[in-house]
This record gives C-alpha cells, structure tokens and sequence, in this order.
C-alpha cells in the first residue's frame, strides 16, 4: 500500500520555521479554546490572561515581588512567596556576625535587624527559626550558655530578653556549645502569633536578638561576634497604609 501524507506526517513531522512537529503534537493545538483547559489540549489563557477548568494541579510557592519588605545585615537574603498582600517570607543567615557588647557583671549581648516590613498594618503569623551559631573569637568560652529570641526591638544590657525583644519568636535557650558551636532553633507561640502590629507611617522591623551568660564570656577584653548561619522563616500580610 502506498504511503500517504498522514502516515508520512505521523513518522516524519514537519518542519515550521526551526520547529519539527509531528501528528500527535499538532493535534493538541487542533480545536482548543482559550481560556478553557480541555483533555489532550494546549492550554492558552484567554485575552484577559485568563485559564478555568484545571484540577489536580501540583502548586509550589509561588515568589513575589509584589509588597515585599526588605533584608537588612551582612549575608542576609530574602525569599518571598505569595501575593501583595500574604507573604511567606524565608530570610537566608550566610555567616552573619552579630557583635557582642559587654554589660559588665550582668551579660553580653547582641542583635541584628533582620528585615524591614513595608509600611502599613501587619499581621504576624508566626516564625520558625533554625540557625547554627559559632563564636569568632575566644572572648566568648567554648562551652558558652545563652539565649535567642527575635523581636521588633534590639536587645538590651538586661541579663533576658523580654517584651518587644523577643514578641517574634520568644526568648530561647541555645543548647551548650560545644568547641564554640550551638544551635539556635525556637518558634512562634500562641502568645506571639497572630498579632496585629501598626507599622503605619513607620514600617516595623525585626531583629535576631543574642545573649551570652556573663560567666561565659569576657568580650570587654576581647571582642567577638556570633556568627549565623541558617534560615528564619515567617508568615504575615499587609492590611494595608495609611497616607
């Protein structure tokens, strides 16, 4: 039997410019609706840039950089997923120092902002932080003690972090170091999440918060940094400005 143009077609393809397209390929583009997701077909959006009538579709975060604040601090990078309005926001730490100041007889302590939130009002969902933490210098003991928290305000010369310090993720004990490396791993709670915080006007911001015990440390003589290494992530929208 002589071969035809189909039996050709289907083996062979054609080609289209620099595009080689056979039967099966042509025939999912043959009849399709924009706009509409058919069985077998092409999906094209419509003039709106619109598509209906998919199901059973595998969604991964979406990023966005609609509405997103903004990192702050050596080696500190955000990821943002979601829409203008709901954020997942995943901060990335690469050796990030945090300087240590000595309060003497009391602690030593630290803190970095983090991030800025766009201005408007904010509600906090919660965070997870999950950091490893080695010291730079020995002014701080191999076996050092102390906590973590992160909060809307720096730390201060208090031997515990307290309030705004840590209204993020509360005030943390990290595990005793070992050779001058712990880890700094803690979350939000039901008394940090879901809280509506005005940052109208003047944008919030959120800063990773350190202490050291004051026995373990002697950083007035010789400075040293923690350094960070991990990811803090949190969930929060914007409701908006006022102008």
């Amino acid at each position: 039997m002589a071969e035809t143009n189909v039996d050709k077609l289907a083996a062979e393809g054609v080609r289209i410019g620099q595009a080689d397209i056979i039967e099966s390929e042509l025939e999912q583009i043959d009849g399709l609706t924009p706009g509409v997701v058919a069985a077998s077909k092409a999906v094209v959006v419509d003039a709106n840039k619109d598509v209906s009538g998919f199901r059973d579709v595998t969604v991964r975060d979406i990023k966005t950089t609609s509405g997103n604040g903004a990192a702050n601090g050596t080696g500190v990078v955000a990821t943002e997923y979601g829409d203008g309005a709901n954020h997942k926001t995943v901060l990335t730490l690469t050796n990030t120092p945090i300087p240590l100041t000595d309060e003497a007889g009391v602690v030593a302590f630290g803190s970095l902002k983090v991030y800025d939130f766009p201005a408007g009002l904010i509600n906090f969902k919660g965070a997870v932080a999950d950091l490893a933490v080695t010291k730079s210098s020995a002014g701080v003991n191999d076996d050092w003690d102390g906590d973590f928290g992160v909060g809307t305000v720096s730390a201060g010369n208090n031997n515990a972090l307290a309030t705004t310090e840590q209204n993020f993720i509360p005030s943390t004990a990290t595990p005793q170091a070992t050779a001058g490396a712990t880890t700094a791993k803690g979350k939000s709670t039901d008394t940090e999440a879901n809280k509506v915080l005005d940052g109208t006007g003047t944008p919030i911001d959120i800063y990773l918060n350190a202490l050291v015990d004051d026995t373990d440390h002697n950083v007035g003589a010789t400075p040293c940094n923690l350094i960070f290494n991990g990811t803090i992530t949190f969930l929060w929208e914007n409701a908006g400005d006022i102008a």
